[in-house]
């Protein structure tokens, strides 16, 4: 089985890590650009997949069915090219996803005018491929000279988007980047937000999370010893309470989700989703960010993931495309 493996540049010392302690013995990583890899493993790409999922750094997985050298600089020409060893991977397919990675080290070619050539001729072909979300991917990884191909369900891709980059439309109203660090740990760990429910949002200031929730219909209650953004100021559906998350009176429960991205030593942060942990309903989930303050992240990551199981389920600690120097939990009560 081959795949590619891809992890954020800066953190792929430690994604290499990763991919040693999981993967079977015999298999080799071949890099491609800065961090992303072409795996040669044994078993198969479901099996590979789930353990990848148990590490923090690993963004993306796609299986490699084709390997096909190409001369083109065009996108027409090359998704002409493509089209046979892209036909070859989706035979029995009725609907696709074309997703396209674009290496730096490529020419110039763009992934959406590409994307865009080869969904025209996969539907000339009969096959109805599409831009937005389906069940399957057809991936694409374009280097300088070749290009990589491989069907699968996007639920095994470890993300739904090309490399794990989750290039996420911003909103020109939005208070900080933190509602796209949350918009993207929400659709990665398919986390709904209730209609109606109630949110509890600890280290909220400025307000990028709250502000995120209450635009989808949550009841927010907002810790913080910081101000909140001006605009979020006398919005239905939002308490704020100014005061440590560690410290405060706790407010009245229950609640359906807990976010939390404090910036404090992770430990301590980890007492405050805690603390709050007897305020929330059965099931409820939590999005939690583990700051890594220049300490050995993968140790720091495995210390709060152990005292925080003292409370809730780990499900996955992943480094997100809009992480920087932390990663993100997802919890359930």
């Amino acid at each position: 089985m081959r795949a590619v493996v891809s992890a954020a540049p800066v953190y792929a010392a430690l994604a290499r890590r990763e991919l040693d302690t999981v993967l079977p013995i015999g298999s080799s990583l071949e890099e491609l650009s800065a961090g992303v890899w072409l795996l040669s493993t044994r078993g198969s790409f479901a099996d590979r997949t789930a353990e990848l999922s148990r590490t923090v750094f690993v963004r993306h997985c796609c299986p490699v069915s084709a390997e096909v050298p190409f001369a083109a600089d065009s996108p027409a020409t090359l998704a002409a090219e493509l089209l046979p060893a892209a036909l070859g991977c989706l035979r029995g397919v009725c609907c696709v996803q074309v997703q396209v990675r674009i290496l730096p080290a490529s020419r110039t070619l763009s992934p959406g005018p590409l994307a865009a050539h080869l969904r025209a001729a996969l539907n000339g072909a009969g096959v109805h491929a599409v831009g937005g979300p389906a069940d399957l991917a057809l991936s694409l990884v374009i280097t300088d000279n070749l290009a990589f191909l491989g069907c699968s369900p996007v639920k095994q891709n470890l993300s739904p988007w090309p490399g794990g980059e989750a290039r996420l439309r911003r909103d020109p109203a939005e208070i900080s980047r933190a509602a796209r660090k949350l918009e993207e740990a929400m659709i990665l760990f398919r986390v709904e937000a209730p209609p109606g429910g109630r949110a509890v949002d600890l280290g909220a200031a400025p307000g990028g999370y709250t502000a995120f929730l209450l635009a989808r219909g949550l009841q927010v209650v907002a810790v913080d010893t910081g101000q909140l953004s001006s605009g979020l100021v006398g919005k239905p559906g939002l308490t704020f309470l100014r005061g440590p998350a560690h410290g405060i009176p706790l407010p009245v429960g229950p609640f359906d989700l807990l976010t939390a991205d404090l910036s404090w030593d992770p430990l301590r942060a980890v007492e405050c989703a805690l603390r709050f942990r007897p305020l929330l309903t059965s099931g409820a989930h939590g999005i939690f960010t583990i700051k890594f303050f220049g300490g050995d992240p993968l140790n720091i990551v495995a210390r709060a993931r152990r005292r925080l199981e003292a409370g809730y389920r780990v499900l996955a600690v992943r480094h997100l495309f809009h992480d920087r120097d932390e990663a993100t939990a997802h919890l359930r009560a």
